[in-house]
């Protein structure tokens, strides 16, 4: 006769006490937010600007190195008192975000950890780690390459003969976060099909038989996630593409460890 599992801590608490720590956890989560957004807000708030222009930069540096040159203001412009404002408002918030994601992470963890067996914490601790490291991954493939690059060609485009370029600070940075945060999902792609694999709904077999399947969905969910243009339609397909190779292997290889170690187990 097979022995029952240990309930989890939380299954003695009563629904108070759920409510009760759940308070005072998000109460510490937005507190020490908060402190890192004065910070940034007060000492920093310059250098973060700077910080998320960056790739607008990069790509104004770009185009001004064509034959011939296309010379563009890197000065972005606003259409009102409160969008700059409204601009540093929303780069300390983000970076205080980031900053404040390690501790974040764990008072969730703490909270819902002790509702949990210990088989299940070990599946959740074995998969966050890789989550977070493809999703920051994600974002810096974003905030390095393929931002600048789109914004360059995007730049390129416009004729200097028909149009005044004069590009927005609100329409830049609502473009960064789009790609930044889209970027962050699609990274997490291989984790996604570790995990369905591991529950035992699919093996890299079945991947690789729908791979033709998955190139064409990639292709659409790039018309999705990006401007009407097929350019940075094709940059946000290729990655999503790599990632779904580089996840078969990785399910191979979890597959296989898998079959190992119940080999060894007598």
């Amino acid at each position: 006769m097979s022995k029952e599992p240990i309930p989890p801590e939380q299954g003695s608490m009563s629904f108070s006490s759920h409510l009760d720590e759940l308070r005072k956890r998000l109460f510490r989560s937005l507190l020490v937010v908060g402190v890192v957004f004065l910070v940034g807000w007060m000492g920093f708030a310059d250098q973060l600007k700077y910080f998320f222009l960056t790739p607008h930069h990069d790509a104004v540096a770009a185009v001004a190195e064509y034959d011939p040159p296309i010379e563009l203001e890197s000065r972005l412009m606003v259409l009102s008192p409160l969008e700059d404002v409204f601009y540093t408002l929303k780069v300390c918030l983000l970076t205080s975000l980031l900053a404040g994601l390690p501790f974040l992470l764990w008072q969730i963890w703490a909270f819902i950890a002790s509702g949990l067996y210990q088989k299940e914490k070990k599946v959740v601790m074995g998969f966050l780690p890789f989550s977070l490291a493809f999703a920051f991954a994600g974002m810096s493939f974003g905030y390095l390459f393929m931002i600048p690059t789109i914004l360059e060609f995007l730049y390129a485009m416009a004729d200097p003969e028909m149009v005044i370029p004069a590009y927005r600070l609100q329409d830049y940075f609502s473009l960064f976060l789009m790609f930044t945060f889209a970027l962050a999902l699609i990274f997490q792609l291989p984790i996604l099909m570790m995990g369905l694999a591991k529950i035992g709904l699919v093996s890299a077999k079945f991947f690789r038989k729908y791979r033709r399947h998955f190139i064409l969905g990639a292709f659409i969910l790039g018309a999705m996630l990006t401007p009407p243009e097929p350019f940075s339609q094709v940059l946000m397909a290729m990655p999503t593409i790599l990632l779904y190779e580089l996840g078969i292997v990785l399910v191979a290889i979890q597959a296989k460890k898998t079959k190992e170690k119940d080999t060894e187990t007598p």
